[in-house]
């Protein structure tokens, strides 16, 4: 009788990716005014597959997933559109309405 692995939960590498590829650094004075408001930032995250786990002795496997480019999306219409496809997806995925995140006024 063939086995199958039991799959367990993505495994997040840590880090972020240098200043090119991660639009929060150079963004500060902004982030602070962020802070101050109590703001979010929403932005546009890639992240890649390099590799997949095994652990041969529980036969377990799991996705480890890295962060490879960072670009917060500071202007209103951007925003709004990011925030739009990230409820819709979200909808899509968990059957759920929006994302119990608090707006910020502009």
């Amino acid at each position: 009788m063939e086995m199958t692995s039991q799959m367990k939960p993505t495994s997040f590498k840590n880090g972020v990716p240098k200043a090119e590829r991660n639009g929060m650094f150079g963004a500060e004075d902004r982030l602070i005014e962020l802070a101050k408001a109590g703001g979010t930032v929403t932005a546009i995250v890639t992240y890649s597959v390099p590799k997949v786990m095994h652990d041969e002795i529980a036969d377990e496997r799991y996705p480890v997933v890295q962060i490879d480019h960072i670009e917060p999306l500071f202007e209103e219409k951007a925003e709004a559109s990011a925030t739009k496809l990230r409820d819709t997806a979200y909808k899509a995925r968990t059957a759920e309405g929006a994302l119990d995140i608090p707006e910020v006024e502009a």
